[in-house]
């Protein structure tokens, strides 16, 4: 009996709200478009899209009207204005990349679900980048919240599931939710207006703003994706590099860096330490720095792991969404000479033990006619602070030359404890053999988490060195 009152109890609730809502919507027409000012900037259609975006060219200082509407959860306890949206705008100065306004608890008023922000800005001269944004969905009832992100990849099969569960009662199952944001999702959005001067003066385009010199560009576009730039620089150069990522705690999830291709060196890389809040959910991550890199071959990378990309934000964006992945530019017109685009390099192969599966113990020979330097490559499981399969080199006397060591290795891809191993060993003269060593889980073929991005060479190889 309770849980047929609280249902009808919900589905009048809901009734009245939206009758309230359509008697709003009909009254509160923008004042901008009450005023006749013209439009420059107009983003809407969330439905298919978790973020919407426009730049725009400013000739001069103007005054410009945004006119927002968003939503967010409201808050049991008041607190600080600033009240967190799952839906709302932001505008981006294009050429440094800042914010120069957002939508938050501060800056908007409550019209019945949503938060409407209804400001007269004045920006210089210069252009800008109109963002909507869109994640997820939450509602709140009494002391009760709650909320789900909406991932348009699998909105028609979440559509056709039945009402489950105790949270159904009150329409607070995944159903539910997804039926109510359908219902407004279509009032969210943003509009710019021009209170004065001529529309034809401001110039639109779509962003991000392409500095100059951009020499190298990686956007991480999906999860569990992996992209990498080969270049050669002729002479030293200073390299301007901007990462967008993800990370928490101690650990990058979606990050790059920059390799020097012959010491198999990481000579940039984004980190917790030196990365900063890129805006939106805590864990976007931002690292814009200047470098200087000496005349050589280099490889950069950028990964994701298996959520929140531009695929689909699980929280809210970074201010800068266009832009997630790493991008390098040459400051100095002068230095684009000195930088080609190449392949990665080719390595020879003296050995290797590559597709090892589970519960393995797998030997490889080779022999060094002379002394010189060799690249050992591994992909293997850690566990902890250890390794739970092992891989080493041994010499013809059964010594141990050569270890992989959870320490000396870096994120493979996918599960965090997939690990890499790549460094150059100076070997002297002599017969030695590799040794690859799996325990009865997670190895090729048989993964129970997510597999590292270069799977196929799960094991060891060993090269020779440039």
């Amino acid at each position: 009996m309770l849980t047929v009152f609280l249902t009808e109890s919900a589905a009048l609730l809901r009734m009245v709200q939206a009758v309230t809502l359509f008697l709003l919507m009909a009254a509160c027409v923008p004042s901008a478009l009450r005023a006749g000012e013209p439009r420059i900037v107009a983003l809407h259609n969330l439905d298919s899209a978790e973020v919407r975006h426009q730049g725009f060219t400013l000739p001069r200082a103007t005054k410009v009207h945004v006119y927002a509407k968003g939503a967010g959860l409201r808050r049991i306890i008041r607190a600080s204005g600033d009240a967190p949206l799952f839906a709302y705008g932001w505008i981006l100065n294009a050429t440094t990349r800042e914010v120069v306004w957002q939508m938050d608890g501060s800056n908007t008023k409550r019209d019945w679900e949503y938060r409407v922000a209804d400001q007269y800005l004045d920006l210089p001269a210069g252009s800008y980048e109109a963002y909507f944004a869109n994640h997820g969905f939450g509602q709140s009832l009494l002391f009760a919240q709650w909320s789900r992100n909406i991932d348009r990849r699998s909105l028609a099969a979440r559509e056709g599931e039945r009402h489950q569960g105790f949270l159904a009662a009150f329409g607070a199952d995944d159903v539910s939710l997804l039926r109510h944001w359908r219902e407004q999702v279509g009032n969210y959005g943003m509009e710019i207006y021009l209170p004065g001067g001529q529309v034809s003066e401001v110039n639109t385009f779509e962003g991000p703003l392409r500095w100059k010199n951009i020499v190298v560009a990686l956007p991480a576009a999906t999860d569990d994706g992996h992209w990498t730039q080969a270049f050669h620089l002729r002479k030293p150069v200073t390299l301007h590099v901007y990462g967008e990522g993800e990370g928490s705690g101690r650990r990058m999830h979606d990050y790059g860096w920059i390799l020097d291709a012959r010491t198999r060196t990481r000579v940039w890389e984004m980190t917790m330490d030196k990365s900063q809040f890129a805006g939106g959910a805590r864990k976007n991550r931002r690292q814009v720095e200047t470098i200087q890199l000496p005349a050589g071959d280099y490889e950069a990378t950028f990964i994701t792991d298996d959520s929140h990309s531009p695929a689909d934000w699980n929280s809210a964006p970074p201010c800068d969404p266009a832009m997630y992945g790493l991008t390098l530019a040459l400051p100095a017109d002068a230095d684009l000479a000195a930088f080609t685009a190449t392949k990665p390099l080719e390595w020879s192969v003296l050995a290797e033990l590559v597709r090892v599966g589970n519960a393995q113990d797998r030997t490889a020979p080779f022999t060094l006619a002379a002394g010189r330097t060799v690249r050992i490559h591994a992909i293997a499981e850690a566990d902890g602070d250890d390794m739970a399969d092992e891989a080493w080199i041994e010499d013809a006397a059964g010594k141990r030359v050569w270890v992989m060591e959870r320490s000396r290795t870096h994120h493979a891809g996918g599960a965090s404890k997939n690990r890499l191993a790549d460094e150059l060993v100076s070997l002297p003269k002599g017969t030695y053999t590799l040794r690859f060593r799996t325990d009865e889980s997670h190895a090729y073929g048989h993964w129970n988490s997510d597999a590292p991005w270069d799977a196929e060479r799960y094991g060891l190889t060993v090269y020779a060195g440039k």
